[in-house]
């Protein structure tokens, strides 16, 4: 009876963990052919944030960094190490793998209904918060940057979004620079349930137990 009593308080707490919303937050800003920008993703406690330029990551927990990371650059090698390298992958004799059946046609079409769902599923379960761009562009022909211009003032204007982007086109010379920010969120039982509506479709454990049995 405890055992049981334990289960469903774990249960419970699982589910309501579940329930809080997973924010992703992304600043973008390209100037001078130089792009920069961070991403961070924030869920109860915790926040994960990576810049772009540092190449770095850190974790925070309570608004307290606790982890910092940076991307090490690889040391160049000399011409002798890449030499002997490739010496020592011609020499080793290579192993024969038996190749594997392919399953038949049916079972991949069949997955097609069940993908483009779960995939539709997953776009729909995030919600934007924020949105805010700026982009400044330009061709090399000052007609074609008018083209482009109406080619994309026809397709935004219709849309919710189109009132939180500015372009600015420059007839002057080529050019791609952008201010982006951007907050979207999406609560993690949104996303587990299409996951388990998709593994649990009949079509796709088919394909899984023909995998697995080949």
């Amino acid at each position: 009876m405890v055992w049981l009593i334990v289960a469903v308080i774990i249960v419970i707490a699982v589910l309501a963990v579940l329930l809080f919303p997973v924010i992703i937050s992304i600043d973008s800003v390209r100037s001078g052919g130089k792009v920069d920008g961070s991403l961070s993703i924030s869920w109860l406690m915790f926040i994960v944030r990576y810049a772009l330029i540092d190449k770095q990551v850190e974790i925070f927990v309570f608004n307290r960094r606790v982890i910092v990371s940076k991307h090490k650059e690889k040391p160049l090698r000399s011409e002798k190490t890449e030499k002997t390298e490739k010496i020592e992958k011609i020499e080793k004799p290579k192993r024969f793998k038996k190749p594997r059946s392919m399953p038949p046609i049916r079972y991949i079409f069949n997955l097609a209904g069940p993908l483009l769902r779960l995939f539709r599923d997953l776009v729909t379960a995030f919600r934007l918060r924020y949105l805010d761009i700026d982009i400044i562009y330009g061709l090399d022909d000052p007609a074609y940057t008018g083209i482009l211009t109406g080619f994309l003032y026809a397709i935004l204007t219709p849309s919710r979004i189109g009132r939180d982007i500015i372009l600015t086109a420059d007839f002057t010379k080529p050019v791609l620079d952008w201010n982006l920010g951007a907050k979207v969120s999406i609560t993690p039982v949104q996303v587990v349930l299409p996951v388990i509506r998709f593994v649990t479709n009949r079509q796709v454990l088919r394909l899984g137990w023909r995998i697995i049995r080949d």
